[in-house]
This record gives C-alpha cells, sequence and structure tokens, in this order.
C-alpha cells in the first residue's frame, strides 16, 4: 500500500500538544502559550484581496488606493488581536461524564469561567465525535455546557481530547486550543426490551418487565417525598389539592429481599445476560423495595437507592466475559 505524501498534520499537532502541555488539571487556566492563532479560510481569501490592492495601488501609484489598503490591514492585525485575547484567560472547571447506556448517549458537562473584565464571544467546544456547543460568557460570570457524546459500547468511556476555540470578532482568524481532562465515564449495558421476570421475586408484566406492583399488601400511609422516590408512589391527588408531595407506604410484602442473579439465566450469552440484569435492576429500583444482585466474583448484599442502583449497574458495565 502506498503511503498518502500529505501526512495527517492535524493528528501531529494534536499529538504535538498532548507531549507539549499532559493532562490537564481541573480547574485549567488557559495563558497564551497554549493557545493557537492562525488565519482562518476567510482570512486567507482577505489577506490575498489586499495584496491585491496593495498591487494596484502601487502600479497606479494610488494615495487613497495605498490608504484603503493600509486601514483595511491594520484591521486585519486588531482583529487578530481580538480573537486571541478572547480565548486567553478563560477557565475550564468541572469536566465530568454522566454515566449512560451503551447505544444512547452520554452527557459531557463542564464549566466555562470568565474572570476578566471584557465578556467572551462565540466560545465553541467540540468533541472528536463531531459534537459541538457555542456560548457567550459574561464578564465575571460563568457559563454551564454540555454535549451529548455518543457511547455505542459498555464500559470505561475516557474522555481523551476536548477543542475550545473562538473565530470573534469576524472569523478572519481562528483561534483554539486542546483541553486533555482526567475524565472518565460509565456506560451501563442497554437494557433488554423484554426479560423474564427474576427468578423469586416479582411477576411478568405485559410488556415482560419486572411488575413490583403485584405482592404489596396493605396500604401503610404516607410519608414527605424523598429524591429517588418513585412515581407511581407519589400521592398525586393529596398533591393537586395543593398540599406537599407525599408518598405512599406499603406494608406486608411477601417477598422480602430479592436477588438478581447471574445463575438464573442458563445458555444465555454474556452481553444477553447483563442487557436482563440491567433491565431487572431498573425495574427492581423504580418497584422501590429491597434487592441484591449477584454477579461471578461479586456479591452486592441487598439494598435500596440510587446510590445502590448505580452500584449495581456500574457492576454490570465493568463485568468481564472472561467471568462468564
Amino acid at each position: 500500500m502506498l503511503r498518502s505524501p500529505f501526512p495527517d498534520v492535524g493528528a501531529y499537532a494534536r499529538q504535538w500538544a498532548w507531549r507539549r502541555q499532559g493532562a490537564d488539571p481541573d480547574p485549567v487556566t488557559l495563558h497564551r502559550r497554549r493557545v493557537y492563532i492562525v488565519p482562518s479560510a476567510l482570512g486567507a481569501g482577505y489577506g490575498l484581496s489586499l495584496f491585491g490592492m496593495l498591487l494596484a495601488a502601487m502600479n497606479y501609484n494610488n494615495s487613497l488606493g495605498f490608504g484603503l489598503t493600509f486601514l483595511l490591514a491594520g484591521l486585519g492585525i486588531v482583529a487578530m488581536h481580538w480573537c486571541h485575547q478572547n480565548l486567553a484567560g478563560v477557565v475550564v472547571r468541572g469536566v465530568h461524564l454522566r454515566p449512560a447506556f451503551a447505544g444512547g448517549s452520554a452527557r459531557l458537562e463542564l464549566t466555562l469561567e470568565n474572570a476578566g473584565a471584557t465578556p467572551r464571544y462565540d466560545l465553541e467546544v467540540t468533541h472528536e465525535s463531531g459534537a459541538a456547543t457555542v456560548a457567550d460568557v459574561a464578564p465575571a460570570a460563568s457559563t454551564e455546557l454540555s454535549l451529548e457524546l455518543p457511547a455505542p459500547r459498555r464500559g470505561r468511556m475516557r474522555l481523551a481530547r476536548l477543542a475550545l476555540s473562538t473565530g470573534f470578532p469576524f472569523g478572519l482568524f481562528r483561534c483554539w486550543t486542546w483541553l486533555h481532562p482526567d475524565c472518565e465515564g460509565i456506560v451501563y449495558p442497554a437494557p433488554a426490551a423484554r426479560a423474564p421476570a427474576p427468578a423469586g421475586g416479582g411477576a411478568e408484566d405485559a410488556a415482560g418487565r419486572w411488575d413490583e406492583r403485584r405482592g404489596e399488601d396493605d396500604f401503610a400511609g404516607l410519608r414527605s417525598f424523598r429524591p429517588g422516590d418513585p412515581p407511581r408512589r407519589v400521592a398525586w391527588k393529596a398533591a393537586a389539592r395543593g398540599g406537599k408531595l407525599l408518598v405512599k407506604q406499603f406494608a406486608g410484602s411477601p417477598r422480602g429481599s430479592a436477588w438478581l442473579d447471574w445463575d438464573s439465566l442458563p445458555g444465555r450469552g454474556t452481553e444477553e445476560r447483563l442487557s436482563i440484569l440491567c433491565r431487572w435492576v431498573l425495574d427492581a429500583h423504580a418497584g422501590g423495595d429491597t434487592w441484591g444482585l449477584r454477579l461471578p466474583g461479586e456479591v452486592i448484599p441487598p439494598a435500596t437507592g440510587s446510590a445502590h442502583r448505580h452500584r449495581c449497574l456500574r457492576a454490570l458495565a465493568l463485568f468481564e466475559a472472561d467471568h462468564g
């Protein structure tokens, strides 16, 4: 195979920037030495036009032509300094990847801070996947941004690089920097659309999901709403009367603590088992009862709440195939 005579200059530049900058801490301030600037396509055309005007003014010895050419050239130089100043000094903090499910999108969140006395315009954050967002930051203020990044596979999702750029004020120059945040997210397995009921717990509804509503016994009263409570247990009639948000409580569930067991799904592949277990975890969490998870080499004891849900989904996401 013949090698291309035109090497990927952009890839070399990114590798050089990584060797020069290394991993970025949180927060990171964009000093002038790490902010790069080049003419844009519009800027290159602008420069060629000025060169043509200069040749015409020299050919005809036209003083007005010289004056207009130098005026426009000075405007371009000022625009170059404005473009560089628009990005230098910006602070990037709070780079964070929220958990996602395989096949969906992971939300990347970050904050841009402007400690200067002048506003920053048209700051664009770009990921190599093509996701981008643009924001303005007022003086002595901050702006929160988010990008939706593709999450095709379960496991750890490493954020290798971000680009922060601007073309302000006239688009004649492109000023940018590369960010290498120490950021890692978790991609959960894709939940199964239909799944059998787990052994010894719950019942299967018409959609093939674990129906936790079956098996609840007597109504035991109301309590104040807490974050993480399933919406189906909210006393909506009481809330409609103008009172505070309350949650229904039940007593006498005959199931006790349910176990979501890897070994209860024989004859299935690793990814199919993980997908079904993921569905069970989501349905069990929505039911609000106590449940645990058994995997080869790891047992998570029964508990409830969002932290328990995340712990179990994380265990499914990081499960190695050779364990099965």
